[in-house]
């Protein structure tokens, strides 16, 4: 299946009623973002927010595809949809676009989608860690499979020994994440401080084999300390 995603609210009577809500949402939100901007005349990140936002809609066909075929992928496809799936190139690049002239340029934009280790090292961690934690539940309902069975299913690993292999990936990954945040010669570091807390917040959601996004009574806790309690100076 090719999903087309068109930017014009003249097509929104071609979508079913449950859709179009969100749909003028959307719109709505990058137009008021973009007529902001653009009175800094920096509104080019929108573009690069709406292809992120466009690439991740194509990645959840693609896993709808899956769940409605039955199909297990290798590991390795698995990682080439699921990994980008995660949503955070849709919403790092949002949160890039009000940095700043000297920080949110075109080519700033253009380096971080193609060249930051640290992008690709936060989606791995947030996926593989969220999947561990997860995937048992998941599969007491319609769910796409999780990396742990892809894993298991193309090395012919045990369920341990699989989550054992993606834990040390997760740690690979920090480990690219604190190289480039120690030499950010590529990407300036505001930008990768951002992608720095996507992967600080994943890891919290999930630490310890729980999931915490989808039990979220879970985070009661944190989110007192952070909202209610004050810091001891």
């Amino acid at each position: 299946m090719e999903v087309l995603i068109l930017w014009d609210i003249g097509l929104i009577d071609t979508l079913p009623e449950y859709m179009k809500f969100i749909f003028k949402a959307l719109l709505d939100i990058y137009r008021e973002a973009k007529e902001e901007l653009a009175k800094e005349g920096r509104s080019h990140g929108i573009a690069y927010a709406k292809q992120m936002m466009q690439e991740l809609i194509i990645l959840y066909f693609t896993q709808a595809k899956w769940l409605y075929k039955g199909y297990v992928p290798s590991f390795d496809e698995y990682k080439s949809v699921a990994l980008r799936s995660i949503g955070l190139r849709t919403l790092g690049v949002a949160s890039f676009v009000d940095l700043g002239d000297f920080i949110a340029t075109k080519d700033n934009f253009e380096c971080i989608l193609k060249n930051a280790k640290s992008v690709k090292a936060t989606e791995t961690i947030v996926r593989l860690m969220d999947d561990i934690a997860g995937y048992k539940f998941e599969q007491k309902r319609a769910h796409i499979p999780s990396a742990v069975q892809c894993y298991k299913n193309q090395h012919g690993v045990s369920e341990e020994e699989a989550v054992k292999e993606l834990l040390l990936e997760v740690a690979d990954s920090w480990k690219d994440i604190n190289e480039e945040l120690l030499n950010p010669t590529t990407v300036p570091l505001p930008m990768l401080q951002r992608i720095l807390y996507f992967a600080r917040s994943g890891h919290l959601m999930y630490d310890d084999g729980h999931d915490r996004f989808t039990h979220s009574l879970m985070m009661k806790r944190q989110v007192a300390l952070l909202l209610t309690e004050p810091l001891a100076i």
